[in-house]
């Protein structure tokens, strides 16, 4: 028996990664631990004006060590006036709430204007309060339709014109000739059998 047999399942010599650019991934990415805004708020172990630092979140039970690249989050409510030291990063939302404690943010986009779509027409149209901007937008509406119904007009009457040009000429393809032939000769038979039949 080989020294590196293990009954029959695959060695692992060869379930080991060869030297050919593997990398381990815990060398090349770096853990970050969460810690958020609202958890130190809600603690009753943190006083108002206290210091915080990884030391302190480290015996608080927040992260496991005080080597740990720490970032802290904005979810939750922040009232309390903490300081932080030696922490590694802040999300943007936790800056804004660390500058003013006990306000909430709102979103700084505009919703933007609904549409309602009309069930007559398939034209969407803008809830607007104002009548003398109904009225302008009625009548841009009915200008399109009307301009669609021309072009609509004018499309038919090519159309039949096309269809009685085609009626007024003569056909004078290859087919027909061959038609007229083969009656020609259809009427030649029959004149030639009734003249045998005599």
């Amino acid at each position: 028996m080989k020294p590196f047999f293990e009954g029959g399942q695959t060695s692992i010599v060869q379930r080991l990664p060869k030297a050919r650019g593997f990398t381990r991934y815990y060398k090349l990415v770096k853990d970050v631990v969460i810690v958020n805004l609202g958890a130190l708020d809600a603690d009753p172990r943190i006083t108002d004006a206290m210091e915080i630092t990884k030391q302190l979140l480290k015996d608080l039970g927040y992260i496991k060590s005080a080597k740990a690249f720490v970032k802290l989050l904005s979810n939750g409510n922040y009232a309390k006036h903490l300081t932080f030291k030696d922490i590694d990063t802040f999300s943007a939302g936790a800056k804004i709430k660390m500058e003013k404690p006990g306000t909430v943010h709102s979103a700084s986009r505009k919703a933007p204007a609904k549409i309602v779509k009309d069930k007559k027409s398939k034209v969407g149209k803008l809830k607007i309060k104002t009548t003398a901007e109904k009225q302008a937008i009625k009548k841009v509406v009915a200008s399109k339709v009307a301009s669609a119904k021309a072009e609509k007009a004018v499309k038919a009457e090519k159309k039949t014109a096309k269809v009685v040009v085609k009626k007024d000429k003569v056909d004078k393809s290859p087919k027909s000739g061959v038609k007229k032939s083969m009656e020609k000769t259809a009427a030649k038979r029959a004149v030639a059998k009734k003249a045998a039949a005599k």
